[in-house]
């Protein structure tokens, strides 16, 4: 049989509805004959459903392996997998048919070398049910998935309830802000090519990107704060805010992260905008991220009305407005730009002077009112709803916590364990002696297998029972020893926090402290100065105090050869290396942020030799080659 089959028969093209109709007329009178002829359904057909009471469509073509009840059971076991994040791929489906049909004797056309269901049984199982079909999964972390709990969204709930009654906010107060991370290296869309071509490449500007923060806010009503530029660099360049989103905020650096003094800094653009005070204070939705909960914010947070709730740990690809309904078209906006601004300048390459400008292409056309809305109207912040979500939602959760309970209870001693093994081998060879019964009784005199209809129904193998599903293991998971506190969803600016708060900054600057008492043991080292001199710090200890005794700098003659070329010739010249050499250095500009830099740490391409600062490059391999050479 073909794969796409196009039918060119007639039989039974008549549906339900008009199959009840039908039946409906002939009992009130009319003639077979005639609702034959009206209906357009054969004669036959109708007198034989008027017999059996029957009104189903009819099926024609070869009958499926499966009974209706058995595909049934293995579509709800499907999506009770797909539900706790342990979904089945098509191969294991098409395994797992196999394995059901074997176990309880069904006779099937399925592959045997391969011991799995064909392509073909694949398709026509998702026809016959709809409701499921092939999806790509979100890849999602374990810390999401347990974190994600009843418990835990109630606790948040409760503390929004609390924040609302107490403050009365409207839609125009109350804010959501996060961190997300754009590159220059952008994340290209599907595109056409030709048909059974090996490798299809698209044009990007490296092979690894740099990942800039971008820290956005939006209202319930649709008000869009100007975002925060954080780049990975020392120092700011003007060049950076070309064309960039109007009020839009910059910052940088060493690693591209926010900070707690980055935070601050922004919570001083947050309010310049919002025009917060303790009068009209506006409701901030974070996450609890270690840069945001810190003194000095609380602090400036109290003095200026903004009140700080916090959202459940690990929950923000669901309880965070910005990263349900904003960021995920955002990026692809943004990639989009980026696949243009490529093309409409063939060669070159997209840096990180260019990115405020393609984000602000982006971020004007996706940062639309209807997207902050939404976002929190199906997160459950406003308008409030602490049952937004089902117990579907919580399913994964609650399946890990019942597998963990499990794992505590069985913790059998050596004789539980003997007792138990013993049983296992008593049961063991119960089963094989009900097998060689079944299998007597399943065959008749000539010894051929009777038909499964006539076997005993509680002998079947259920699809649950051959599914690889999630269990406990017997060896319990070790625990990881840590110091740090669990979080919870809370309210950051509330009185209580401030004592803590002042604790973890005393433990600090304590840990600070010994940190640069422990630097300042003197060492013996040798360093190069910028002029070519070279310099030898030895450091003696005599009794109990420390004296560093410079030893005196001796000049250090170096000769290096250059090439000046000429029409038709070439010389060589000899210089002394201090004036020069140093003017050679002043020559070297950073290909990545474009400036000279003093006092920092430089590092050579060992294939065109050009140097580069080792913050801008963010790499620590000795065989360092830019992206030029690449």
């Amino acid at each position: 049989m073909p794969r796409k089959y196009l039918r060119t028969s007639t039989k039974a093209s008549w549906s339900s509805e008009n199959m009840n109709a039908a039946l409906k007329a002939i009992s009130d009178g009319a003639s077979v004959r005639q609702v034959s002829i009206r209906f357009g359904i054969p004669r036959s057909t109708l007198q034989d459903r008027m017999k059996k009471g029957d009104n189903s469509r009819a099926v024609l073509g070869r009958k499926s392996v499966f009974s209706v009840n058995a595909e049934k059971e293995l579509v709800t076991e499907i999506i009770r997998l797909s539900k706790i994040f342990y979904g089945l791929t098509s191969q294991e489906i098409r395994q797992c048919a196999f394995n059901y049909a074997e176990k309880n004797n069904i006779n099937h056309p399925f592959i045997r070398d391969k011991k799995a269901a064909g392509r073909d049984w694949m398709e026509r199982f998702l026809n016959r049910n709809p409701e499921i079909s092939v999806r790509k999964p979100q890849p999602t972390s374990l810390n999401r998935l347990t974190s994600f709990n009843r418990e835990e969204i109630t606790l948040f709930f409760s503390k929004l309830q609390s924040v609302m009654e107490k403050h009365k906010f409207t839609p125009t107060r109350i804010f959501n802000a996060d961190e997300t991370g754009i590159s220059n290296v952008q994340v290209s869309a599907k595109i056409l090519a030709q048909k059974g071509q090996k490798r299809v490449g698209f044009t990007t500007s490296g092979e690894r990107g740099r990942t800039t923060t971008v820290m956005c806010s939006f209202s319930a009503s649709g008000i869009y704060v100007p975002p925060l530029f954080i780049f990975a660099r020392q120092r700011m360049d003007a060049q950076l805010k070309r064309n960039g989103p109007p009020g839009a905020a910059y910052a940088c650096s060493s690693n591209g992260w926010i900070n707690e003094t980055l935070f601050i800094d922004w919570l001083h653009h947050f309010a310049r905008f919002v025009k917060s005070t303790t009068d009209d204070p506006v409701l901030l939705v974070i996450d609890n991220h270690v840069s945001h909960c810190t003194l000095k914010a609380y602090n400036f947070c109290r003095e200026n009305g903004i009140v700080i709730l916090t959202i459940p740990p690990h929950s923000s690809h669901r309880t965070q407005p910005l990263d349900v309904t904003f960021y995920k078209p955002l990026k692809t906006a943004y990639n989009a730009e980026c696949d243009k601004f490529l093309k409409s300048r063939p060669g070159e390459r997209i840096t990180t002077y260019e990115l405020a400008e393609i984000f602000n292409k982006s971020f004007s056309r996706i940062a639309t009112p209807d997207k902050a809305i939404k976002g929190f109207e199906v997160t459950g912040i406003f308008p409030m709803n602490p049952d937004v979500f089902s117990d579907d939602d919580f399913m994964a959760a609650e399946n890990i916590k019942a597998i963990q309970q499990a794992q505590q209870q069985e913790v059998p001693n050596e004789t539980q364990n003997h007792e138990a093994t013993r049983d296992q081998n008593a049961a063991l060879n119960a089963n094989q002696n009900d097998e060689e019964t079944l299998d007597q009784n399943s065959c008749d005199g000539n010894g051929s297998r009777k038909r499964k209809e006539d076997q005993d129904e509680a002998s079947e193998v259920s699809f649950r029972q051959i599914l690889n599903l999630p269990s406990c293991s017997n060896t319990l998971p070790k625990k990881m020893k840590t110091s740090r506190k669990k979080q919870h969803a809370e309210i950051f600016t509330s009185t209580p926090n401030k004592d803590q708060l002042e604790e973890k900054e005393n433990k600090k600057l304590e840990k600070q402290k010994n940190l640069e008492t422990r630097n300042e043991k003197p060492k013996f080292r040798r360093v190069l100065a910028v002029d070519g001199l070279r310099s030898n710090i030895r450091i003696s200890n005599q009794s109990k105090m420390t004296k560093v005794v410079p030893t005196p700098r001796v000049k250090v003659n170096r000769t290096c050869k250059v090439k000046i070329s000429q029409p038709n010739q070439e010389s060589s010249e000899e210089f002394d290396s201090d004036e020069e050499n140093d003017q050679e250095i002043n020559e070297d500009v950073c290909p990545v942020c474009g400036e000279f830099g003093k006092n920092e740490i430089w590092v050579r391409c060992v294939v065109c030799g050009q140097w580069a600062h080792k913050e801008c490059i963010n790499q620590e391999r000795k065989d360092y080659i830019c992206d030029y050479c690449l």
